[in-house]
């Protein structure tokens, strides 16, 4: 891996999406030896990432990270690489012949990866550049803004003081996911009902106004990004499900990066490795109400396992899904 002379990244990425991976290439690498590109590639379509690895001695190794919610599988990306990285691995939609070739990476999130110059010489470089094969220059161009208004991946493991008793939870509701916002909403009433907790949070209200009868734990408005992370990372513990298609979701990954003590439904799709259960996470039936109250009441009375869960989150974070573990797997998966 050391004799990578050269890595091309198909030029029409998403960068609010995979600027997470390109700085794990830039980390291993170094920026000098990233080329973004579209004549090495098949005319893939816009938002796919791409990347070819030449060595010194000319041999490629081709990849694909798939970062999309859906577990669906793109085939001509599949036929034409190496490996291909897909976060949400659902072996039943894995073709047959190629379960050799795909591998669960699990969940990651968008990060700030360029500074404000970088953003816009690149967005307007490569906007520009690579307009003819754009089905969408505006999204292209925008989602390079979208990266930059992210926090550094670095931004998630500085800590703050815990709060006693403090819990912090703001969550979407998704008109296609009844069980997600089922879920979601289970975990905020317990909450609430708890005596021992100093509950903030709830709902997000749905700009269509529509909150498909989730208003009885509205929030008044929006938390910008900022006040949401210093909150999540105040809070005693937090909580995971399943998102839009079933998905990881962002939330997951940001969760064991920042080091929290998470309760969980179960995963629909593959992880890289387990998470276990009341060792980096505890999880939690979505059918008992029960449960809920058990896990959460578990969780506020024994302070010295919630440290423990911390410090296996952040563990579990860096040696599977960083950008730079990610991006070694793989290479080492067929190099």
């Amino acid at each position: 891996m050391s004799n990578i002379k050269r890595v091309y990244v198909f030029g029409l990425f998403n960068s609010f999406y995979d600027s997470f991976y390109i700085k794990g290439i830039q980390d291993l690498f170094g920026k000098d030896k990233i080329v973004y590109n579209l004549s090495k590639f098949p005319r893939f379509k816009q938002n796919t990432f791409a990347v070819i690895f030449e060595d010194g001695g000319g041999k490629e190794t081709k990849m694909i990270i798939d970062s999309r919610d859906t577990d669906e599988i793109w085939n001509e990306e599949l036929i034409w690489c190496d490996v291909y990285g897909k976060i949400n691995y659902d072996l039943n939609k894995v073709p047959a012949d190629f379960t050799s070739k795909i591998i669960p990476i699990g969940p990651s999130f968008g990060i700030k990866f360029w500074n404000l110059y970088e953003t816009l010489f690149f967005g307007i470089k490569h906007t520009l550049k690579f307009k003819k094969r754009l089905s969408n220059p505006r999204d292209y161009f925008a989602n390079y803004w979208r990266q930059y208004k992210r926090l550094q991946l670095e931004d998630y493991y500085s800590k703050e003081e815990i709060l006693e008793n403090y819990v912090f939870f703001v969550s979407s509701i998704w008109k296609k996911e009844s069980q997600t916002n089922t879920n979601r909403f289970n975990y905020i009433k317990t909450c609430k009902d708890n005596s021992k907790i100093i509950f903030e949070g709830g709902f997000a209200p749905r700009k269509d106004g529509n909150n498909l009868g989730f208003d009885i734990f509205l929030i008044s408005q929006r938390v910008n990004l900022k006040t949401y992370f210093s909150k999540t990372k105040k809070s005693e513990f937090v909580f995971n499900t399943p998102a839009v298609l079933s998905c990881h979701g962002w939330k997951l990954a940001e969760f064991l990066a920042m080091g929290k003590a998470i309760i969980s439904t179960n995963h629909k799709n593959v992880l890289p490795s387990p998470l276990d259960n009341n060792v980096q996470v505890v999880y939690v039936d979505e059918n008992s109400s029960q449960d809920y109250s058990d896990k959460i009441n578990y969780l506020i009375c024994n302070p010295d396992k919630r440290k423990e869960l911390e410090t296996n989150a952040l563990i579990y974070f860096k040696m599977h899904l960083e950008p730079t573990a990610v991006i070694t797997k793989l290479l080492n998966y067929k190099v």
